[in-house]
């Protein structure tokens, strides 16, 4: 029986960073100058939470079961939070990723202003973040998932000059619209399946699968949230907030943002695709068709961009793409299985679980799992390394930064792990976890070619391609990871003064710096060295599966990594690397500034810009000129159908004994009143003079009725009314009692 103490044990780690922000915000109303004690403030806080996150890990290890908890009321259905072993990993990797960045923070931070603003939002943005990850139903993951988004919005507008408030717009209007786009998507699913928890949805769904019904209402449920999940993980086409919002914001925020905030995007998609659109390969064919272009996209975009950290702020979305490629082949894989179990049935074979040993189906979500943590790890070191660059340098621009980095050993083996890393270069962590995207992704091509019978949804040439753009995407990858290396490393300063400056910085970070640097460098060698020891492990506790037996993993050898044909597409990957690295970098970037020597420039197409000259364009132009000119043909038929009526059905018509004054009963009564006088004159024949009583009784009338009014008005008429009506409710009460 699982105990109350370790269900509210993930309530607490959610809870814990929203209690520190208000410890926070109390104390700086005493201490607002002491930054150094809100930077040590921020490291323990950063400290407890991974020791929460890591105490939930061992239980779940130990075998101590942690169930679901309920925070009732919120929101009317109340939040709840579960604990899996994908949750835990990732629960993990947030508290760690905030951590280090506090060791970073403590150094950068500390010549920066409203320092204590900012800490105050990355308290709240690491309280939602794990919210998201500990999340068990659609509601309480859209509760914090939107919460995130506007807290974290403080971190792009936090320098507050015009560009972090233009870039901080762009992010805040897509997560906006992402954020509507969840909502009607949970709208949907709460209407149709009745249920928002996960574990729920699946079975619902598969059921309703399974009997045939039409499910179509479930994919614009998925589409609509894939808008808002897909914004967040920078996903093409909702990526255009990426570049400018990594630039404007604080290196250790940026550092979250693509490492953590990224995943909880590739989160939500997750479980669309596993809870509520089961064995859908229509929806796995979408996400990869999506994940390419993604990756080849950013890919490109981090090749031609002359900026340090936007190169960077591409490279993830590239990685994003390769995230999502392995989703997408989950799912086709799922619909293999589906089908694949009907024919067995039928033709009388033993079981499924005698032929999935030979699928992907592991490799494509060992490999999904093991490139989200990867992508964290190296994009935790890479954007580190940028800031402690830009705290020396001032900018991101490759001319500028040119040779910064030589003369410097840590900072070369650092950044050399993470490039290669990312590259996916053998014996690195991204080697391991690509070499099982692309075995997955050629493994199904082999399976659609066997059993070209079976009614899917990818088709081979489709997959043929899709490997193919996959390796030219890890070259492109290994391109624009060279060039940024050889600017820091082997290239000098075109200004001989700046190289010597740069040569000459012995202390160019502190121990704290490196220890956060360098213990996020350690695990890329390490996982990459001893895949089968590490790696394995990890995503099988990690692993988020289709409902597939448990024992089928142990039917599954081990891969060989670095066998021959293994190895050959990470070779493909390296030699395309090369080639787009010469002719696009060294024969298409680098121009002359001067007479005497050569510097890079930004090479994509200004007017592709999809932010610039698409969705600001739509969104502030073309849908207000649309809207507006249906708001003036609405106005404009109203305005005819009013006249219309006047015309005809609410015509003006006189009436034939309308009265100038008073009404009915005052005319009568005053007629009545006069008549009789003047008979009364008649007989004594006296001199009559009118006295007008139907005027005097509609003068009469109004005073009476003004007055009843002015007294229906007032509080007193108002409270004795109150009164009267609780008097006969009580009296009403003591009748029925």
């Amino acid at each position: 029986m699982v105990s109350m103490m370790e269900m509210r044990e993930t309530f607490t780690a959610v809870l814990f960073p929203f209690v520190m922000c208000v410890i926070v915000g109390l104390m700086s109303k005493v201490k607002s100058k002491e930054k150094k004690t809100f930077a040590l403030i921020m490291i323990l806080a950063g400290a407890w939470e991974l020791v929460l996150a890591l105490y939930l890990l061992s239980c779940d290890l130990r075998g101590i079961g942690i169930g679901v908890f309920e925070v009732p009321g919120v929101g009317g259905l109340g939040l709840h939070f579960l604990y899996t072993g994908f949750r835990g990993i990732f629960g993990v990797l947030t508290a760690f990723a905030w951590f280090v960045t506090a060791l970073f923070s403590y150094e950068y931070m500390k010549n920066d202003t409203n320092v204590i603003r900012y800490d105050l939002y990355n308290l709240l943005t690491l309280g939602a973040t794990m919210g998201i990850f500990y999340a068990a139903d659609l509601f309480t993951l859209f509760f914090f998932f939107e919460m995130m988004s506007f807290t974290s919005f403080m971190w792009v507008a936090h320098r507050q000059t015009r560009e972090a408030l233009y870039a901080a717009g762009t992010y805040l209007g897509i997560a906006v619209a992402g954020g509507m786009a969840i909502l009607m998507g949970v709208f949907i699913v709460y209407d149709r399946l009745g249920t928002l928890a996960f574990d729920a949805m699946y079975g619902r769904a598969a059921e309703l699968m399974m009997s045939g019904a039409d499910t179509t209402w479930l994919f614009v449920a998925a589409g609509c949230m894939f808008v808002g999940f897909g914004a967040k993980a920078s996903a093409f086409p909702v990526h255009v907030w990426l570049p400018d919002s990594y630039t404007e914001a604080p290196a250790p925020a940026t550092a979250l943002l693509s490492a953590v905030l990224s995943k909880t995007g590739i989160f939500g998609i997750l479980l669309i695709t596993l809870d509520m659109l089961p064995m859908q390969g229509s929806w796995g064919a979408f996400i990869l068709i999506v994940g390419v272009v993604t990756m080849v996209v950013g890919g490109v975009r981090g090749v031609m961009s002359a900026n340090f950290k936007t190169t960077l702020a591409y490279s993830s979305m590239s990685q994003i793409g390769f995230i999502l490629t392995g989703v997408g082949m989950q799912s086709l894989y799922a619909e293999y299985l589906m089908v694949l179990s009907g024919d067995l049935i039928g033709s009388g074979s033993e079981t499924v679980a005698e032929f999935a040993k030979t699928f992907g189906m592991n490799m494509a979500t060992d490999g999904t799992c093991l490139h989200m943590l990867n992508h964290a790890l190296i994009k935790l070191v890479l954007f580190m390394i940028a800031g402690l660059i830009f705290m020396h340098v001032g900018s991101y621009d490759l001319n500028q930064v040119r040779g910064f980095g030589r003369r410097k050993p840590f900072l070369f083996v650092t950044f050399l792990l993470a490039a290669a890393g990312v590259g996916g270069i053998p014996l690195l962590n991204g080697y391991v976890s690509k070499t099982l995207l692309h075995e997955s992704i050629a493994e199904y091509g082999e399976l659609l070619a066997a059993g070209s019978s079976l009614a899917l949804s990818a088709t081979p040439a489709m997959i043929k391609a899709v490997e193919a753009l996959f390796l030219f995407s890890g070259g492109l990858t290994i391109a624009y990871m060279t060039k940024l290396f050889v600017v820091l490393f082997v290239e000098k300063n075109g200004d001989k003064k700046v190289q010597e400056a740069y040569d000459a910085k012995g202390e160019y970070a502190s121990l704290m710096t490196k220890a956060a640097i360098g213990v996020c460098a350690l695990p890329i060698p390490l996982i990459g060295l001893l895949p089968n020891l590490v790696a394995e492990p990890v995503a099988a506790y990690g692993l988020v599966r289709f409902g597939l037996s448990e024992q089928l993993r142990h039917q599954q050898e081990y891969i060989h990594f670095f066998s021959l044909k293994n190895l050959s597409g990470a070779l493909i990957s390296i030699t395309v690397g090369a080639a787009v690295y010469f002719v696009v970098v060294r024969f298409m970037m680098l121009r002359g500034l001067s007479s005497n020597q050569k510097g890079y420039r930004d090479i994509f197409p200004s007017w592709l810009n999809m932010e610039k000259y698409v969705y600001r364009v739509v969104l502030y132009t073309a849908v207000p000129f649309v809207l507006g000119i249906i708001s003036r043909i609405l106005d404009s038929f109203v305005d005819i159908l009013v006249v219309l009526l006047r015309k005809t059905v609410y015509s003006d018509r006189p009436l034939p004994h309308e009265l100038s004054e008073g009404n009915r009963v005052t005319h009568c009564i005053g007629m009545s009143i006069e008549r009789v006088r003047l008979l009364y004159y008649a007989v004594m024949r006296k001199e009559y003079t009118p006295k007008n009583y139907a005027h005097k009784l509609a003068m009469k009338k109004i005073d009476i009725f003004e007055n009843f009014r002015i007294i229906e008005r007032s509080l007193s008429f108002g409270l004795f009314m109150f009164c009267v009506g609780l008097g006969l409710t009580m009296i009403y009460l003591l009748m029925v009692n």
